[in-house]
């Protein structure tokens, strides 16, 4: 969901910049000029968010947290923030069982604000609860219930729980590591590579983890078209390093000229 989020808003930002620069229209209009001027001044979050909200949407920067919106309101009194983290708990191998304990609260009170809460971000044309969402996604660790739940069963890796922690603050601390360790999840799968288990073997680490980690990074679109580049080299690295362990070449290797 929020790839076709982010997608979304990128090619609105980038029609909105392109008709700004060609056709200078509507100079008297202070969203394109705002809009216009952040481009040309590098400034790709301000672009980004002003863009959003000229198309009606939010994002992580601009979205609202009413307590009278009725989409954020809780269901059976488990919150968004509630929601988000336990997800990601999930995501690093809990249950939901453990999440309902820690909670205090029934599965089938869970199970139907999961069900709730997927569809208010489904139906919300404004990407407003998403970007919410998003936001407590990236904040396990303040959860009061939930930031210290460990999973009962988590994944098998041979990777030192400590090494696993210290790597895990290295993902979010150092952007670098974190768009590199994005570039090699995305050469892992294709080359045939199962790129979750890959996480797991390698840092000892679920992809919710990982990306729970880089929110900060992927919630800053100037971060985020900084680093598109420095992503897509060490995919490419990292691509040519599985095709070599695998002794498989990539697809050029097998035309013949």
């Amino acid at each position: 969901m929020f790839k076709k989020f982010l997608k979304g808003l990128t090619d609105n930002l980038e029609d909105i910049a392109k008709n700004a620069a060609t056709t200078q229209q509507k100079a008297d209009n202070s969203t394109n000029k705002e809009l216009f001027d952040a481009y040309l001044q590098g400034d790709y979050q301000k672009a980004f968010d002003t863009g959003a909200a000229s198309a009606g949407y939010s994002t992580m920067n601009t979205a609202t947290e009413d307590p009278n919106d009725p989409q954020l309101q809780p269901v059976h009194g488990i919150t968004i923030f509630d929601y988000a983290a336990g997800a990601a708990k999930i995501g690093e191998g809990c249950s939901e069982e453990q999440i309902c304990l820690a909670l205090g609260v029934e599965r089938p009170m869970w199970d139907e604000a999961q069900v709730t809460w997927n569809n208010r971000m489904r139906d919300d044309k404004s990407f407003n609860v998403v970007s919410v969402y998003s936001k407590y996604f990236g904040m396990i660790k303040e959860h009061e219930k939930l930031g210290g739940l460990q999973p009962e069963k988590a994944p098998v890796t041979q990777v030192e729980s400590e090494a696993a922690k210290a790597t895990l603050h290295r993902l979010e601390t150092d952007k670098y590591y974190f768009f590199e360790i994005q570039g090699a999840m995305q050469a892992a799968y294709d080359n045939g590579i199962d790129g979750a288990q890959w996480l797991i073997d390698e840092l000892g680490l679920t992809v919710s983890q990982v990306n729970s980690a880089g929110t900060k990074w992927m919630g800053d679109f100037n971060i985020m078209a900084q680093m598109i580049d420095y992503q897509d080299q060490k995919k490419k690295e990292y691509s040519e390093r599985f095709s070599s362990e695998s002794g498989t070449g990539g697809i050029a290797d097998d035309i013949k000229f």
